[in-house]
């Protein structure tokens, strides 16, 4: 029996910018796909959603990405002082993800 073997490409991208509520741009849709993979989903079907990744960073992301830094306070947010995810994708967030 033949069997089709698929050669599976991974994406790494590294994010190299600032990321807030309204900007969009690939990185976004970059960003979206991390969190969706990792278990903080952007929204469960339609814009946003695993495989529906979109470019703009709206409150979805936003709100996926404060469920990440909260679960990864330790690293992303006592660092910098924070108690308590922001939601925006800055130094202590991008250098954690480009970590990984």
């Amino acid at each position: 029996m033949y069997k089709n073997k698929f050669l599976e490409l991974v994406f790494v991208c590294i994010f190299s910018r600032n990321l807030y509520l309204g900007l969009s741009g690939n990185d976004v849709k970059q960003l979206q796909i991390y969190l969706n993979n990792n278990g903080f989903i952007v929204s469960e079907f339609g814009s946003g959603s695993l495989g529906n990744e979109t470019e703009f960073f709206g409150k979805s992301t936003k709100k996926a990405l404060i469920k990440f830094q909260e679960a990864y306070s330790k690293e992303i947010l006592n660092p910098v002082g924070a108690k308590i995810g922001t939601g925006y994708f800055g130094l202590s967030t991008r250098n954690f993800i480009n970590s990984r």
